[in-house]
């Protein structure tokens, strides 16, 4: 009896901390505006679109949009981020840059997101959290 008891009272008490399931909701499309992840959803950052690419190889980095040959950042959560798909490299001024910072990125409900340019844009797939 003691452990019937114990059992039940252990199903009802994990029962209330149980994962989330996901169910699409939209695909958004996130430009140079800040977006905030709603409540109740998660944003999955699928890929990142920059207008304008120039330059062969695209190692420098830079916030200026006005060229065309340096990576644009995303923001999230207002920290500067930059997506480096390839090879380490440098670019005419030294600086070094590791590959790293890959998509898909997942945001929590709260978060905010922009990208540095008008013209770059973010596409990013919206779930609800359904319990």
């Amino acid at each position: 009896m003691k452990f019937l008891f114990a059992s039940v009272i252990s199903l009802l008490f994990f029962s209330g901390y149980g994962q989330y399931n996901l169910q699409l909701n939209q695909v958004v499309l996130v430009s140079n505006t800040i977006q905030t992840v709603p409540a109740g959803k998660v944003w999955k950052v699928e890929s990142y679109m920059q207008a304008g690419i120039a330059a062969p190889d695209m190692i420098e980095i830079g916030t200026a949009c006005a060229y065309s040959d340096r990576h644009h950042p995303m923001i999230v959560n207002g920290q500067t981020y930059y997506l480096i798909n390839g090879s380490p490299g440098h670019g005419s001024s030294g600086t070094f840059l590791a590959v790293g910072n890959l998509l898909p990125l997942w945001l929590p409900a709260g978060a905010t997101l922009r990208t540095a340019c008008t013209k770059d844009v973010l596409s990013v797939i919206e779930f609800n959290l359904v319990p």
